[in-house]
């Protein structure tokens, strides 16, 4: 956590009173963000069966499932700001989270592109959080002098540092993820080569057998006959169904 390590003190309030903003809805501004990340790329829902399997009968069901996830991506963040003063303790959750994504890339498809994502996605959310506070309290107080809203010289500052952070937050992450991929490829061909040495592939253990499955049924979602490109899903999808979006969140 390089960046945060070279933070300022100015830096760090400007961190702590926009956090204090947009946190106010923590579960509204989750899932906005949430939402516009499976708008912007589509085809990261294929690693979430609560957006891709219909629950028509249990609605609340699907509704509460969005909602866990979205305020996991948000709890990261929010980690930031309770270890600004002591960044290096992060170090070891986002090398795990890294290392959890290399699992999904090889199970669940997870692109890296999809932190790019996350980051715009959050970036555009708080801005948009920390204006509408500020159009909140003039409207209430009638002056652009009131202290405890953010004028726009301090909302371009926060932007400025918020996406520093979380780039850091990606750096830190897409290292465990690298790292593990190493390992993970060397355990596979470790692997294979055993195998062939046995003859057959019965040395396989059961959660073998349960990463295998879950690995076909995301390479049958993903695999590419009408495009080169998109997804099998989107492709012979019947039609647009009903899904979470920001008015139903």
């Amino acid at each position: 956590m390089d960046i945060m390590k070279r933070l300022t003190e100015a830096d760090k309030e400007i961190l702590r009173r926009s956090w204090a903003i947009v946190s106010k809805e923590k579960e509204p501004l989750a899932c906005n963000i949430f939402q516009m990340i499976f708008e912007l790329a589509p085809d990261a829902k294929l690693m979430f069966s609560f957006m891709i399997n219909e629950r028509k009968d249990d609605p609340a069901k699907s509704k509460s499932e969005f909602s866990f996830h979205a305020l996991r991506f948000l709890q990261i963040i929010e980690s930031t700001i309770l270890y600004l003063e002591t960044p290096e303790e992060l170090d070891g959750l986002l090398l795990n989270l890294g290392k959890l994504h290399a699992r999904h890339e090889e199970q669940l498809g997870f692109r890296p592109h999809y932190w790019g994502v996350f980051k715009e996605c959050t970036l555009f959310h708080f801005r948009k959080a920390i204006r509408a506070d500020r159009n909140g309290r003039e409207r209430k107080f009638s002056t652009r002098a009131n202290k405890k809203g953010m004028d726009s010289r301090e909302t371009d500052s926060a932007i400025i540092l918020w996406r520093e952070i979380l780039t850091d937050i990606v750096d830190r992450m897409i290292v465990g993820l690298a790292a593990n991929g190493l390992i993970r490829k060397a355990n596979k061909d470790m692997r294979e080569h055993r195998d062939s040495q046995d003859g057959s592939a019965s040395a396989s253990t059961i959660s073998g057998h349960h990463d295998k499955s879950i690995k076909q049924i995301c390479h049958s979602l993903r695999r590419a006959e009408l495009s080169v490109i998109v997804p099998e899903y989107f492709m012979r999808r019947k039609s647009d169904a009903p899904s979470l979006n920001e008015d139903s969140i």
